[in-house]
């Protein structure tokens, strides 16, 4: 068992062979939600997968009970989400991939394993004319932030489960159907016998160059540091937190490094 206490702040336990959670005292009991293949095809490069049955696995609304009245008083929730390692077919594991309606935004952190968060940016008037994509390379101990209007796929390079927690807003359902529209993110990512491949999603009719970066070190704004776990925030300063609920009153331009 990993301890996860010091990445994220919470009594948690990483069993890495069966992929899940052992919660402490305290923690609400939540039964993760399993992302199974067959509720991925459509965003595959291979759709003729049949094997692993089971990608990812999600902890939604966790938190410390005593935590509960002022979590929804902030319009808060705190998921925590396990993806396996391994491959799909020659694709790096990954999520489904998500937009959210508005200008919600959301904020991830790495509390174990190594992976990359792929952000796209849609046109307004034609979700197949994609504006940006960023590729933001994170390790344990990251945190990185989703800007207004960027939809977003976590991907497991690693050969180690990479569990994420992340803060959002509770005033909102994530919003999948694009991406399953569409057959995926902008780009697929694929390790083989040459390494590392990119490959342009043909469903699109424009796709920006990728932009690679990574996580900025420091974010005084949001009150994130490397190394420091986000949920205490909470209690040390939840105004930090606000971005969430409020996205456009925020500057979004010291979040990653390039």
């Amino acid at each position: 068992m990993e301890d996860l206490k010091k990445t994220s702040g919470l009594g948690l336990k990483l069993d890495g062979k069966k992929y899940s959670l052992a919660l402490g005292e305290g923690i609400t009991k939540v039964t993760p939600a399993v992302r199974c293949l067959k509720d991925m095809q459509e965003v595959l490069a291979q759709k003729d997968l049949t094997s692993p049955k089971e990608l990812y696995y999600m902890y939604r609304d966790l938190h410390k009970v005593k935590d509960e009245t002022d979590i929804r008083k902030n319009k808060l929730r705190y998921d925590v989400t396990i993806i396996r390692s391994g491959r799909l077919g020659a694709e790096y594991m990954k999520t489904a991939g998500h937009y959210h309606p508005g200008d919600f935004g959301e904020l991830y952190e790495v509390l174990y394993g190594s992976g990359w968060c792929m952000m796209q940016k849609a046109n307004k008037k034609d979700h197949r004319v994609i504006e940006d994509v960023i590729l933001i390379k994170a390790k344990t101990g990251d945190k990185i932030v989703i800007p207004p209007r960027y939809g977003h796929i976590l991907i497991n390079v690693g050969n180690v489960p990479l569990v994420t927690s992340n803060w959002v807003s509770s005033e909102f359902s994530s919003e999948y159907d694009l991406y399953k529209k569409s057959g995926g993110a902008a780009y697929f990512v694929f390790e083989d016998n040459a390494g590392e491949r990119f490959e342009v999603n043909p469903y699109y009719a424009q796709v920006s160059k990728m932009r690679v970066g990574y996580p900025a070190k420091e974010v005084n704004n949001f009150g994130l540091k490397a190394g420091e776990p986000m949920y205490p925030l909470l209690y040390n300063d939840v105004k930090k937190l606000d971005f969430l609920n409020s996205p456009l009153k925020y500057d979004y331009s010291e979040v990653f490094e390039f």
